[in-house]
């Protein structure tokens, strides 16, 4: 298993999803905690995992998923299986409502 950190690269193969979660700011924690809890439990073994990164607005209200997979066959298969919509499920009863979205990486700006 290579051991690939979490990157942004316009040249790369990957599938990135973007989770914006809207949350009460009581429970912005509570749902950071969940989602790094639960990769790390078990999401981050599935074959193409590549990297989640979890992201807490300072405002309080939403918490970023930002996850790259190594393609969108692998993405699809982790999504099959009813352990994910378990998951799923217990992110989405903290959240107040969850805005998933696919992306190709276009560009990337370095200094």
């Amino acid at each position: 298993m290579t051991n690939a950190a979490a990157s942004i690269d316009a040249q790369a193969e990957r599938l990135t999803l973007i989770n914006v979660y809207e949350v009460e700011p009581a429970r912005q924690a509570e749902l950071a905690r969940a989602l790094s809890e639960l990769t790390e439990a078990g999401i981050r073994q599935q074959p193409g995992f590549v990297s989640v990164c979890v992201h807490s607005s300072v405002d309080g209200k939403r918490v970023i998923n930002y996850a790259q997979w190594a393609s969108q066959a692998d993405f699809e298969a982790f999504m099959r299986r009813p352990e994910t919509r378990a998951q799923l499920e217990t992110f989405a009863a903290i959240a107040s409502s969850v805005t998933p979205s696919i992306y190709r990486v276009d560009a990337v700006h370095l200094r």
